[in-house]
């Protein structure tokens, strides 16, 4: 029961400014969109092993640093979806192997276009994150598979570096 101090009206206004500051506060940052970032920010921020165009990723979940290669110079399974506008332009294919049919999400520290190739064609986006206030992270985009072999393509990047994760979504 409240006290006489502690008037209804202000009750009800210390109830919605609280909620209003969580929401805003959850509203902001890697966890505004439609799935979480803020746990592949924090993967990007340590040191992590690199891999070279037609490596294969050491697992699923376990970001990478990928060392890209001019785009030329890079064999694709499939012709990128786009073209970019780097000039020159830096690009890896990075394996993963025979994988089971499930929705995969792939995670980029910096511009570039991602593609994933299964039997050395393309699987249409499902859904596609970005946040301009996700320091560390570019873009995440899922992908829906059938199952079979898959690649990551990365092209079109400006720089010869870039930090991905693949993840398999629950």
């Amino acid at each position: 029961m409240l006290t006489r101090d502690f008037g209804i009206g202000a009750f009800i206004v210390l109830s919605t400014t609280l909620a209003t500051q969580a929401a805003f506060a959850a509203g902001t940052g890697c966890d505004v969109g439609r799935w979480p970032l803020s746990t592949v920010q924090t993967k990007f921020g340590a040191t992590l092993p690199a891999v070279s165009s037609g490596d294969s990723l050491p697992a699923l979940g376990a970001p990478v640093t990928v060392n890209l290669a001019p785009q030329a110079e890079v064999v694709f399974a499939h012709p990128p979806a786009q073209d970019g506008k780097a000039n020159p332009a830096y690009a890896a294919v990075v394996k993963l192997g025979a994988e089971p049919a499930a929705t995969y999400q792939v995670t980029a520290s910096t511009g570039a276009w991602l593609d994933l190739a299964e039997n050395n064609a393309l699987v249409k986006p499902t859904g596609i994150e970005r946040s301009k206030d996700c320091q560390g992270v570019n873009k995440s985009i899922r992908f829906r598979t059938n199952g079979g072999p898959l690649v990551v393509q990365i092209s079109g990047s400006y720089g010869k570096t870039i930090k991905i994760e693949v993840a398999k979504v629950e």
